[in-house]
């Protein structure tokens, strides 16, 4: 069996760590792509572009078997919808931690009419400045105390030499969920192949989850006790507990 794990925005490998130490050694195989370092796999390509490229990196790297799981998280669950609606048979399961499916109008061609799509594209246009240009311990500082991430653990050090701040703010405007079409219609498609994850207590993605599950009901979803957004960080050992059942 192969894991492929796919970390958040600001994100590092090293960040699953130790929901690896609660996974089984031996049979199982496991990829921490880093897909900020990799120009293929960057935001230099479209989502549609990026999930092309991963298949075929999948492919190459990991093998086109059935056997594989992939895990992401945030942003890494929103790329990893792509990667599933690209090529369904090549993942086994595909786990989304703390995923938004996606604003909730119609399709890509109205991106700029919708209000919901303005008011994030401001937003995510706004911290693309601020990665781009702002000093580093102030954005981070900034960064970590948005609603969405109270509550939870804190996010390990990010030393600035790590990241491309380039590469960061093109993230936020490439891919900025502004321009990622609403994915509802990808999940309710390959439902039986979804494994949705939540913190108990993140608030909007709890919310968002339940409006998910009333509008697609064969959606199995989880939900994380002890976590909030930041699932991988805040229960490690629930959530490796989690992919060893899908594992089983």
């Amino acid at each position: 069996m192969n894991l492929i794990f796919l970390h958040g925005f600001l994100g590092r490998p090293s960040d699953w760590a130790l929901v690896k130490a609660y996974l089984p050694f031996g049979d199982v195989h496991i990829y921490t792509p880093d897909y900020l370092k990799d120009p293929q796999l960057g935001p230099q390509n479209s989502f549609e572009t990026w999930a092309e490229n991963f298949v075929k990196w999948t492919e190459k790297v990991v093998g086109g078997t059935k056997q594989n799981i992939l895990v992401g998280y945030s942003l890494g669950g929103r790329l990893a919808l792509h990667a599933l609606e690209k090529k369904p048979d090549l993942w086994k399961k595909v786990v989304l931690i703390s995923t938004n499916p996606g604003i909730e109008d119609a399709q890509h061609e109205d991106i700029g009419r919708s209000e919901e799509r303005q008011k994030r594209w401001l937003s995510d246009a706004y911290w693309a400045e601020e990665f781009a240009k702002s000093p580093w311990e102030t954005v981070l500082r900034n960064w970590n105390s948005q609603p969405v991430f109270k509550g939870g653990a804190a996010e390990p050090p990010r030393v600035e030499t790590d990241f491309s701040r380039e590469v960061l703010s093109l993230i936020l405007t490439q891919w900025s969920l502004a321009q990622q079409r609403n994915m509802r219609e990808v999940i309710a498609k390959y439902v039986q192949k979804i494994h949705w994850l939540v913190g108990e207590t993140d608030e909007k993605f709890m919310a968002l989850t339940e409006q998910l599950k009333n509008q697609i009901r064969e959606l199995q979803v989880d939900v994380v006790m002890g976590a909030a957004h930041r699932v991988p960080l805040d229960n490690p050992k629930g959530l490796g507990e989690r992919i060893n059942k899908l594992l089983k």
